[in-house]
């Protein structure tokens, strides 16, 4: 499960950017970023109330960067169908979306990471 964010314009020209910047540079800065939003997704994950067990946690994942500097965080083939009905819910159960409330409040800060640590390797 993917969720991505739009940021209009300003998505295009960051995106033009990274893909500019060397490759080992644009990997090492889209991992950093991807492992942070990875780390708040993880500790947004719902556990469950009756035995405290997280179910969706350790399967939280981060893809490799790609030519553009795109990185998919999100959770892995087994765990999708999981992640799926307890985001969006289903008939019998309410939508925690904890996906979204995640991205929403993190997309700053993750972004802030990615730029930081291309700075880093550019030595600017």
């Amino acid at each position: 499960m993917v969720v991505n964010i739009d940021l209009g314009d300003i998505e295009k020209n960051i995106s033009q950017t990274i893909a500019d910047v060397d490759g080992k540079i644009r990997r090492t800065a889209g991992k950093s970023a991807g492992f942070k939003l990875g780390e708040k997704l993880e500790g947004n994950t719902p556990t469950d109330p009756t035995t405290g067990r997280v179910l969706l946690k350790e399967t939280v994942s981060v893809s490799a960067v790609r030519e553009n500097g795109e990185v998919d965080v999100g959770y892995g083939r087994k765990a999708y169908f999981r992640a799926h009905v307890v985001n969006m819910g289903s008939q019998h159960q309410a939508g925690q979306h904890f996906i979204e409330k995640t991205v929403d409040t993190e997309a700053e800060a993750v972004m802030q990471e990615y730029m930081t640590e291309l700075k880093k390797g550019l030595g600017l």
